[in-house]
């Protein structure tokens, strides 16, 4: 009978593992010895041919080694060996001379042991670290483990080629960042990089470079480095091909100054547009500036699949899920998990939310999460969190799908749906907890978008009786509302962000893998980017500033 591991008492099998390691211990019933360096360990054959491939298909051979009960072990430390005897036994894993434990589990294969292993070092990569993890995960084969140091490299390429053993890098490693589309660097930086690497061996390596450098995007370097590249750059000058091509784009501009890059500048945090994305499991980032998507961090299991919103407040990205549950990250942590907070009091179904920052008190950042129930069209009670959740306030009017914006120490609650199509307009003033009312938005809608810009509130998209792409601003200072550019894909249900000086309306309804980013400047929409491949989080689109 084949039983489940369900069918088993794990805490009975515990017992069990405990009784058979100090039978070990106590040398009761050992019926095979492993000697090495002298030494020897007393061992039973069952629990080595249950928990290790290795000795399971030695001794279910007829060998000198099943025969004797013996048998002597080379090319491996007793102290290694010992450790991974251990491990079969009891499943501790210990911290010290983890290269050359793995090295023997990986030789008697016990996976498990060196996916536990391979786990440490992920938690630990660094700029100097990661050539190391890359070739002990190369070298015994951790999937886990090179997937990882691909995803290291990805978010912070810049910085690992400042370390001197990026010279070292192989081929076929260095064409694969350089040529990635996910790459977290700018075409200069790439070309710095590959001129890095090239010259470290020319003789070997130039015919690499014609290769690599031509699929950069020229257009994207700039001015100046083009013609550093063009004057002072010999593997460009001596190529005809590629000094062509960049003095064809310099002939279009003005005149520049050649200047080359350094890259050892580290690089800085970027504003990024993060989308938890269903189908891969993990919030999805896209760098606006180098048209990029980087993965950030995955998404866990109790949240995976239900509808959130997500908000910002300092370095952390809280969660608020529809059932009630609420979890933090710090984004900018590499060795963060998720935190499961308290739950919401009142509002615990569907929640609007907006992060309402505070002050630094003694470098302290200080802020709360605000929550606007959002479940139907009574929906009233606004409930805060920082320590716990408390309830602050109840809007004056009911409503549900009003767009939430914070901006100069208020809360803006606008539009919505109650009954129909709602066009007023509130502030609340969390330092006395009052409402005042204001002038109503000139387009009833619910479910449109909304953001802070320069001490102005845009509110874009939503719905009347149908889609809508019309996109009002309110000035806060003088209260009066303006009708500006409209989207150029109308969309319903949705998040927008801020990066950089520009309001990103990332996918929703009726638009849902389309990015659009408006330029106050010139007063137009365009579209940026497409999601294609993905399917995200209607409200859970943020900007993050992120070092990646």
């Amino acid at each position: 009978m084949n039983l489940t591991l369900d069918a088993y008492d794990l805490k009975h099998c515990g017992k069990m593992m405990m009784a058979l390691n100090k039978q070990r211990e106590s040398k009761e019933h050992s019926d095979f010895t492993i000697m090495v360096d002298g030494k020897e360990i007393l061992t039973h054959r069952n629990v080595l041919s249950a928990g290790s491939d290795y000795f399971r298909a030695m001794l279910s051979h007829e060998n000198v080694e099943s025969s004797s009960g013996v048998v002597v072990m080379k090319h491996v430390q007793y102290s290694n060996l010992k450790t991974c005897i251990d491990y079969i036994y009891t499943g501790h894993v210990p911290t010290a001379n983890r290269e050359q434990l793995m090295h023997t589990a990986h030789m008697l294969q016990l996976q498990d042991l060196c996916d536990k292993i391979a786990i440490s070092f992920e938690k630990e990569l660094s700029p100097q670290s990661f050539y190391s993890t890359k070739m002990i995960a190369n070298t015994f084969n951790c999937a886990s483990l090179v997937e990882s140091c691909n995803k290291y490299a990805s978010r912070n390429f810049q910085a690992i080629v400042c370390e001197d053993d990026f010279k070292h890098l192989n081929e076929a490693y260095v064409s694969f960042l350089i040529g990635s589309k996910s790459i977290n660097a700018t075409e200069a930086v790439k070309c710095k990089a590959l001129i890095i690497w090239t010259n470290f061996d020319l003789k070997t390596r130039a015919s690499t470079f014609e290769e690599l450098f031509g699929n950069l995007d020229l257009a994207k370097i700039s001015k100046k480095y083009q013609k550093f590249l063009v004057e002072k750059e010999p593997l460009v000058f001596d190529s005809a091909r590629y000094h062509e091509a960049l003095q064809n784009i310099l002939s279009a501009g003005s005149q520049v100054t050649a200047e080359d890059i350094d890259i050892r500048n580290a690089a800085k945090p970027i504003n990024a547009i993060a989308v938890f994305d269903i189908k891969s499991k993990s919030i999805q980032t896209f760098n606006p500036k180098i048209e990029t998507w980087i993965e950030l961090e995955g998404i866990i299991e109790e949240f995976l699949g239900k509808d959130f919103t997500a908000v910002v407040l300092g370095n952390f990205t809280y969660v608020l899920v529809d059932d009630g549950t609420n979890y933090q990250l710090n984004f900018t942590d590499t060795k963060a998990t998720w935190v499961r907070l308290a739950d919401r009091r009142l509002t615990k179904r569907r929640v609007a939310a907006v992060a309402f920052e505070g002050w630094y008190d003694r470098s302290k950042f200080k802020g709360s999460i605000y929550a606007f129930d959002d479940s139907g069209s009574n929906s009233k009670a606004v409930e805060k969190f920082d320590v716990t959740w408390s309830h602050v306030t109840d809007k004056p009017v009911d409503g549900c799908l009003a767009s939430i914006a914070a901006a100069g120490g208020f809360i803006y609650c606008i539009g919505g749906f109650s009954g129909g199509c709602i066009s007023h307009a509130m502030k609340f003033n969390p330092s006395d907890s009052t409402w005042t009312t204001l002038p109503s938005m000139p387009t009833a809608r619910y479910g449109a978008a909304a953001v802070k810009l320069d001490g102005k509130i845009y509110v874009m998209g939503g719905c009347y009786h149908n889609y809508s792409n019309v996109v009002e601003c309110f000035d806060t200072v003088a209260e009066i509302w303006t009708t500006v550019a409209r989207l150029n894909n109308s969309r319903y249900y949705f998040k927008a962000c801020v990066v950089e000086g520009k309001i990103f309306a990332v996918g929703g309804n009726n638009s849902k893998n389309t990015i659009e980013e408006y330029d106050p400047a010139v007063n137009s929409w365009k579209v940026v980017e497409t999601m294609d491949g993905k399917d995200i989080v209607r409200l859970a689109s943020i900007a993050l500033n992120v070092p990646l």
